[in-house]
């Protein structure tokens, strides 16, 4: 998170500092000059002396708001006392540049308004050599493997098939690839690497085998392969307008692991006079919106995993009940450490889904749950992928017991 509020900095900034400031509203991106006002008291009649003092006043709120917008509000909120010896005394050295905007006297104080230009990069690698703040991560190399089936067709078609494979990027990829790109990823335009990087085996494409997916993305040297399929679908055909439906699904397979670290289904309907633009209408929304939210799931797996934190999916079976898999999640959260938080993803009546981060590997972790004895439960690990541990859960007597007396007390509770 860049950006944080800028009443909160300077509240921050008044308290430890002990004199009234000011700061402007900014939601500026580092490249944007940054504009704050400074105030100093007129002692005796020396003005001059007062401009000077706001001025500087001026400049250490602009670098406090380019540190806001580099770091966390509670980050900053943590570290502004060893800052602000060093850094909010060093202003002029990441002030590139300011020009006045606006100045006057109010009673007994000077009042000045700058706009401030800041050398962000300088001021940010000042920040991570100091350990305040991590080194950018470098965002993922993407593959898009997207087949698309379109209206009136009974096929897929893509740019990987050994019959008759697409010869430039589909409306899909381009939308994708330039939302991505705008997240910071690194999208590789297939069509133009491919003379270059011929495939070598023959696909077709639907289902393609991870295997395949994995050889494909070592090829065109991806970190990630983003691979599904982009359907259109007329819903009705008889009335005045047309409405189409876009179904994209896919996953975002870890070409060098071969973990799933992404998956969605998105479904966009379009209503529209004719089937034409209502198919356009509906693959750009559903490719805008697919290309928003897997973007943020493969940069939040991607920086958990850059700061040595994997996310593992447990698959857990064997209970039946809501109660019964709410206290498995605590036992679980309870007696294994090396769990650092534990979310629940999906519950069915057969089996729920728990997504567990943790600074170990996938076996390591099954390694650990076998290990253990869990409060309530015996669990026995049942089979272990790079991104998953399929766990069989069956609750201890005594606890069941319990749960039945329980639910018997309330209903006679109630009947009473």
């Amino acid at each position: 998170m860049k950006k944080v509020m800028v009443f909160s900095l300077a509240l921050v900034f008044t308290v430890l500092y002990g004199f009234p400031h000011e700061a402007s509203s900014q939601t500026s991106s580092p490249s944007d000059a940054l504009i704050s006002t400074g105030i100093a008291q007129i002692v005796e009649g020396d003005v001059v002396r007062a401009q000077n003092e706001a001025i500087a006043d001026a400049q250490k709120k602009a670098l406090l708001q380019a540190v806001g917008m580099l770091m966390t509000f509670n980050l900053l909120e943590d570290r502004f006392a060893s800052l602000k010896d060093t850094l909010f005394e060093q202003t002029t050295q990441y002030l590139q540049s300011y020009r006045v905007l606006y100045e006057n006297t109010v009673g007994d104080y000077y009042r000045i308004t700058l706009q401030s230009t800041i050398a962000f990069t300088e001021l940010e690698e000042y920040l991570v050599n100091l350990q305040v703040l991590s080194p950018k991560v470098k965002l993922p190399r993407i593959l898009l493997m997207i087949a698309q089936q379109k209206l009136k067709q009974n096929f897929s078609t893509c740019w990987w098939s050994f019959i008759d494979p697409e010869r430039e990027l589909t409306t899909t990829d381009q939308i994708i690839r330039n939302k991505l790109q705008k997240k910071g990823f690194e999208v590789l335009d297939h069509i133009q690497l491919l003379p270059s990087t011929p495939i070598k085996k023959v696909y077709g494409c639907l289902e393609v085998k991870p295997e395949a997916i994995k050889t494909l993305g070592a090829q065109f040297k991806a970190d990630i392969a983003l691979v599904g399929t982009i359907q259109a679908e007329l819903r009705n055909e008889d009335g005045p307008k047309k409405s189409v439906q876009v179904n994209l699904t896919a996953n975002a397979l870890n070409i060098g692991s071969g973990a799933v670290v992404a998956t969605l289904d998105t479904f966009i309907p379009a209503t529209e006079d004719d089937e034409a633009t209502a198919e356009r209408i509906a693959l750009e929304k559903a490719a805008n919106l697919f290309a928003d939210q897997i973007g943020e799931q493969i940069a939040s797996r991607w920086v958990k995993e850059y700061q040595g934190i994997n996310l593992i999916t447990l698959r857990v079976s064997g209970l039946s009940t809501y109660l019964d898999f709410s206290q498995l999640k605590s036992s679980l959260k309870k007696g294994i450490p090396e769990i650092n938080t534990l979310s629940q993803k999906t519950l069915s009546e057969r089996e729920a889904l728990f997504e567990a981060e943790s600074p170990l590997t996938s076996s390591s972790l099954a390694d650990v749950i076998k290990s253990k004895s869990l409060e309530g439960f015996t669990v026995s690990v049942k089979k272990v992928s790079p991104d998953m541990i399929e766990l069989q859960a069956t609750p201890h007597a005594t606890s069941t017991e319990e749960k039945q007396t329980t639910t018997t007390t309330a209903r006679k509770g109630k009947h009473e």
